[in-house]
């Protein structure tokens, strides 16, 4: 009984040990939760970062959409300024603004580096802040005199320093610096660009181009000077009878003849003094141009060292071999001799039994008042690359003898005619020039005439002048005054010119003369140009000078291509985008 009532006892002793551990499927769950748990936290910092980068992505990409569209106004602001600055601000292209506004420097720097600064950097960024001098030249009085009529700086800051982009607005756009280098003659030109709203982007544009000088050959001058008060004179030509006054501070136009920065008409009548009954045909301007350098006197001949007659056999020794047969072709009518130099004595009728006297003036005393005299001969000039002929302008595969080379050279003080007292040139042959030091009066109906002995392609009918017959054209009688003398060292020459019965055909270039007209006589009182420093007009109302179509031509060399002058910018031959500056 004892035995048989131990073997449950046992069987349970024997079970129990089983119930410890768990099953299988208990031990795998325990495993799983950790296990999700820490996969499920990876994945959410996964989900964070992703979200991260992706906001990230999103406002790198904003920005870089935003900085596009910087650009986009700072090229706008790029365009818009050159077509100011090649229009109504030309003026400003060879002037510098480049002053000390950088603030990310302290004190703060101008934004370009000038030549003074470092000549292997000229107009690149300033940004090391460099001790750049801050210049500003676009102002009013760094303008001066040079300013063009009806220019103001009142608008410069809203209109020409500054702008927006867009209608809407889309954005706004300014100009940090504009550096003119005038060794180079370059630009170089910095606008930022910014959006409109409060967006940080902002973008550079820097743009380097050539600033060269635009001639406007449609506008040779017939009548040029500083200051003009040509009252009821006439100027005609429709081609090359325009008027230009060199000196915006002398040929002033009223500010209520000025509209959107330029002159009217009116105005610009009256900035030349032209009244009711004066006709101009071609146009009136007010500006700078580029004319060629007056030419220097021969010396004068003197009998020794500068001989009047040399013969034909012995050339000059500045000669070249090749052009030898030139020099001997073109002095065919020269009559064997050729000059070294400038007559200077135009001798007088002596008083009582005295003989003729030495005079370097020519007057109604003067005993030959023809020329070329017996005994004249055509001067050559030195210069070996102004060639001995040029085409005939209306003769096809013809030739003519270029005026530029040889002529008749005088050297003159003053001249002085009365009543009906006369010079005579003949420039059949050859042109004459005149070098004039002193005065030009032409009193009562006294007169210079340049006559021609057959109608050519220099003279009368057949030069396609509208002259009469027998008239040499203009271009073949030069008269040459005193150089420009800007501090007025010496007293300004005074040439009154024509007033006779005839026409002068004649150019005259005196850039230190007052000319005019005395009275008037036929129609017109001179044919050709008149370039001087100031035209006081005529004592008469109708006073007339007619300047030829061809006459341009006719002169040749640099007066063919004497023109306004305007500055304008080229391609640009560097450009960059600047992010960031």
């Amino acid at each position: 009984m004892g035995a048989r009532g131990n073997k449950p006892m046992m069987k349970k002793r024997i079970r129990s040990p089983k119930r410890r551990y768990p099953p299988l499927g208990h031990w795998q769950r325990g495993f799983t939760l950790p296990l999700v748990l820490g996969m499920g936290l990876i994945m959410i910092v996964v989900a964070l970062t992703l979200l991260s980068r992706s906001q990230l992505d999103v406002s790198t990409a904003s920005l870089q959409k935003q900085t596009q569209q910087a650009f986009a106004v700072a090229e706008g602001g790029m365009a818009r300024t050159l077509g100011l600055l090649n229009g109504n601000y030309q003026v400003l292209l060879r002037r510098t603004y480049n002053p000390a506004t950088n603030l990310n420097f302290n004190p703060p720097r101008p934004y370009l580096i000038d030549r003074s600064t470092d000549a292997t950097k000229i107009g690149q960024p300033n940004t090391s802040g460099l001790a750049v001098p801050s210049v500003n030249a676009w102002t009013a009085q760094s303008l001066g005199s040079d300013a063009p009529p009806c220019f103001t700086l009142d608008n410069l800051n809203t209109l020409v320093l500054s702008g927006t982009i867009g209608t809407p607005v889309q954005g706004n756009y300014r100009i940090l610096s504009y550096l003119y280098d005038a060794p180079t003659q370059t630009g170089h030109l910095l606008i930022e660009g910014r959006l409109a709203n409060d967006s940080p982007a902002n973008a550079f544009i820097l743009q380097k181009m050539m600033i060269t000088d635009r001639s406007v050959p449609a506008n040779f001058p017939g009548l040029l000077a500083e200051s003009i008060d040509l009252g009821n004179n006439d100027v005609f030509g429709t081609v090359s009878g325009n008027v230009i006054c060199t000196n915006p501070a002398k040929c002033i136009v009223p500010p209520t003849e000025c509209s959107n920065g330029q002159p009217t008409l009116e105005g610009l009548r009256r900035a030349v003094g032209a009244l009711n009954n004066s006709i101009i045909e071609g146009t009136i301007a007010i500006n700078k141009i580029d004319l060629p350098p007056l030419p220097t006197p021969p010396a004068p001949v003197n009998g020794s060292s500068v001989l009047g007659n040399v013969p034909l056999s012995s050339p000059p020794p500045w000669l070249p071999l090749d052009q030898l047969n030139d020099f001997q072709a073109a002095l065919g009518k020269a009559g064997g001799y050729y000059s070294q130099g400038a007559y200077n004595n135009f001798p007088t009728r002596g008083q009582g039994k005295q003989g003729p006297q030495d005079s370097p003036d020519i007057n109604g005393n003067t005993m030959t008042p023809s020329f070329p005299r017996p005994g004249d001969y055509p001067y050559v000039d030195p210069n070996s690359s102004i060639p001995f002929f040029i085409p005939d302008p209306l003769q096809p595969g013809g030739k003519i003898v270029n005026p530029e080379k040889v002529y008749y050279a005088y050297r003159i003080d003053d001249i002085d005619l009365q009543g009906s007292e006369t010079l005579q040139f003949n420039t059949t042959n050859y042109p004459i020039r005149l070098y004039v030091s002193g005065n030009i009066t032409l009193s009562g109906q006294a007169g210079i005439q340049n006559i021609c002995d057959s109608d050519s392609s220099t003279c009368g009918t057949d030069a396609n002048m509208g002259l009469p017959s027998q008239i040499g054209t203009p271009d073949r009688l030069r008269i040459y005054g005193n150089p420009p003398d800007p501090s007025n060292a010496r007293t300004d020459q005074a040439f009154t010119l024509s007033g006779g019965a005839t026409a002068g055909s004649l150019f005259v270039y005196a850039p230190d003369a007052k000319v005019g007209i005395n009275g008037g006589s036929s129609d017109p009182d001179i044919f050709g140009a008149v370039w001087a420093k100031e035209w006081n007009g005529s004592s008469s109302n109708n006073a007339e000078i007619r300047v030829p179509d061809r006459l341009p031509e006719a002169l040749g060399g640099e007066y063919a291509n004497a023109s306004i002058v305007v500055a304008r910018t080229t391609e640009a031959s560097n450009w960059y985008r600047l992010a960031q500056y």
